[in-house]
C-alpha cells in the first residue's frame, strides 16, 4: 500500500530533512512527500515530482499559527508551546485534504534506515509502540472525547499512520463536543487542555488518535514496536555519511537526530570504518550509557561536553593522584 508521507518540516530542520528524504522515499511506502512548512522553505526544497509542498497556514480555513497563538494568548497569556501544538493540528487536519484510506506522518529529524511497513499480511494497520506516560495528555482527551487510556505502552512514536476516515469520525466527534468552546476540532482541543498544562505538554495528536482507535475499531490496527535510536546525533553527530548510517541500519529501524541532543566525540568511533567492522551501533549506544558520559535527550544545553570533559579530567587526576598515594602507601 502507497500512501502520502506527511512531515511538518520547520526551516531549522531543513538540514536534517535534506538528509532524511532520500531514505524515506527508499524505505517508507510514500506515493508522495507532502512538505508542510512555511512559505520560506519552498524555494529551498529540491525539483523533485515526488514532494508536494503545502503552506501550513493554508492546509485548513481557519488554522494558522496565529489563530493557535489568539487563542493561547486569550486562556494563559502567552504563546508559548503554540508551534508545537500547531504542528499536531496539521497532522489531524490532513485528513480532510487525504483522498487515501490512509496517510503516514514522519517526523523530519528522524531518518528510516530501514524498509518500514504499516500494514500487516491482514490488512491491519500498524501502531509503533514506545514508552511514555503524560497524564494531562488523558485528561485532555477525556475532555474532548471521554475516553481513557486503553494500552499500557504509549502510542508516541516518530510516525503514525492514520487512517483517513477514522480520523474525520474523531475530529467531527470532537467539534460535536458542546461543553467546549470553538467550533473547529484545533479549537476545541485548545479549550480542552487544562490551564495549567497548556505551555507545557498538554495534548498528543498520536496518544489521542490511538486510543481512539483502538476503542472505536478494534482490529482495525496491529501494534508492534521498532528498533529505534532517539538520541542519534550522540554517538553518529550532525551529519553522519551514508556508511555510518548503513552501519547504524544493523542495528536499528531508525534513527532521530532530535535538535536537543548533541553531537559527542563518539561519533569518531562511528566514523571509524575499523571501529564499525567490530561493533555495531547498539554497542556504541549501549557503552555511551553504561558509562554516563553522553548528556541526555532531554537533558541540559550543548554546551554540556566541555564540561563533561574538564570533569573527566579532574576525575583522571584524582584517580591518579590516589593510585600514586597507595603506591607509596
Amino acid at each position: 500500500m502507497l500512501c502520502d508521507v506527511v512531515m511538518p518540516i520547520l526551516m531549522r530542520d531543513w538540514p536534517a530533512a535534506q538528509i532524511n528524504l532520500p531514505y524515506v522515499f527508499r524505505n517508507l511506502p510514500a506515493k508522495r512527500v507532502v512538505v508542510v512548512s512555511s512559505r520560506r522553505l519552498e524555494p529551498l526544497l529540491p525539483k523533485d515530482p515526488r514532494l508536494y509542498f503545502v503552506c501550513e497556514d493554508d492546509l485548513l480555513p481557519g488554522l494558522t499559527l496565529q489563530a493557535v497563538k489568539d487563542i493561547m494568548q486569550e486562556r494563559v497569556y502567552s504563546t508559548h508551546r503554540s508551534g508545537w501544538l500547531f504542528q499536531q493540528f496539521l497532522k489531524l487536519g490532513y485528513a480532510r485534504l487525504c483522498e487515501d484510506t490512509a496517510y503516514i506522518t514522519w517526523d523530519a529529524d528522524t531518518i528510516p534506515v530501514r524498509p518500514v511497513s504499516f500494514e500487516n499480511e491482514k490488512g491491519q494497520l500498524l501502531f509503533t509502540l514506545k514508552e511514555e506516560y503524560n497524564p494531562p495528555y488523558f485528561e485532555t482527551m477525556e475532555n474532548l472525547l471521554g475516553l481513557k487510556k486503553a494500552v499500557k505502552e504509549s502510542f508516541i512514536a516518530e510516525n503514525m499512520i492514520f487512517d483517513t476516515a477514522l480520523v474525520k469520525q474523531m475530529l467531527e466527534e470532537m467539534e460535536a463536543n458542546d461543553r467546549l468552546p470553538g467550533k473547529s476540532f484545533w479549537e476545541k482541543i485548545l479549550w480542552a487542555i487544562p490551564k495549567e498544562s497548556l505551555q507545557k505538554s498538554g495534548f498528543s495528536e498520536f496518544e489521542t488518535f490511538g486510543t481512539y482507535a483502538v476503542t472505536r475499531a478494534p482490529g482495525r490496527y496491529e501494534l508492534r514496536r521498532l528498533a529505534t535510536l532517539r538520541s542519534g546525533k550522540n554517538i553518529l553527530g550532525e551529519r553522519p555519511t551514508p556508511a555510518m548510517l548503513d552501519w547504524a541500519a544493523e542495528s536499528y529501524d531508525t534513527i532521530s537526530m532530535e535538535k536537543f541532543s548533541v553531537s559527542t566525540p563518539l561519533r569518531f568511533l562511528a566514523a571509524s570504518e575499523r571501529y564499525r567492522k567490530n561493533h555495531t551501533a547498539m554497542q556504541l549506544e549501549e557503552y555511551k550509557n553504561q558509562f554516563r558520559i553522553i548528556p541526555a535527550v532531554y537533558g541540559w544545553a550543548t554546551h554540556l561536553w566541555p564540561n563533561f570533559k574538564i570533569w573527566g579530567g579532574k576525575y583522571k587526576r584524582a584517580w591518579k593522584q590516589r593510585f600514586q598515594n597507595r603506591r607509596e602507601g
